[in-house]
């Protein structure tokens, strides 16, 4: 091979390691933003949350209503957030702002630690007046049962979302303000007869979400 053909042959080597290379960067690029958007924790989610008459900590409506309803729900819990999104908008406007009936959510945290820790963020959001729109937020980032979603990275970005006090919220994640609270729940809810979510107390009768409608209309008509 004469010195022009090996110059040839080395520029070729040399274009064909430039391609390698770049072809490395496009791949290691896709591999970081795929791995930024598969990241649970990272996940930022726009929602609209539904109007909540009278909204009082965590529960909503005429505390004085002919009905009392107690929602038992985990954050985790796929039908809860199924329920959650595409039914209690309607049980809300039909019910709780004609001032029929009184509504509670009571955490029911059965799934794992992350349902525990996502049921004291709620009640720390509640200390400032953002306890259905953080209920809405945990809803909407739902990932999965345990699968890390739930931690304190999201939780934090969750208060700044909703443009809480962050430093009193953390204050309020560190010291376990709410832990006993949502034990206290758990015993409640099993001392009622619960077993799994979402479930419903109307007026001492408890229900699962396919009998909730009618139940609230035999409540509503009974003396």
């Amino acid at each position: 091979m004469n010195t022009k053909d090996e110059l040839r042959a080395l520029r070729a080597a040399d274009r064909r390691k430039q391609n390698w290379i770049t072809i490395a960067i496009i791949g290691l690029g896709a591999l970081l933003v795929t791995g930024v958007l598969i990241i649970p924790s990272l996940k930022k989610v726009e929602v609209k949350s539904n109007p909540r008459p009278m909204a009082d900590f965590d529960s909503m409506g005429d505390m004085n209503a002919k009905v009392q309803v107690e929602e038992f729900s985990d954050f985790q819990c796929p039908y809860c957030k199924q329920f959650a999104t595409e039914m209690e908008a309607t049980y809300v406007e039909q019910y709780v702002e004609t001032g029929k009936v009184h509504w509670k959510f009571i955490t029911y945290s059965f799934i794992g630690e992350e349902s525990v820790k996502a049921a004291e963020a709620a009640y720390c959001a509640a200390d400032q007046g953002k306890f259905w729109e953080y209920h809405d937020l945990l809803f909407a980032n739902q990932n999965g049962e345990n699968q890390g979603t739930f931690n304190q990275k999201l939780f934090l970005q969750m208060a700044k979302d909703l443009s809480l006090d962050v430093t009193t919220f953390q204050a309020c994640i560190d010291k376990s303000t709410y832990a006993q609270k949502v034990t206290d729940n758990m015993n409640y809810g099993q001392s009622r007869g619960v077993n799994g979510t979402p479930y419903f107390l109307v007026n001492d009768k408890l229900v699962d979400s396919g009998n909730l409608k009618a139940a609230i209309e035999e409540a509503l008509k009974a003396e």
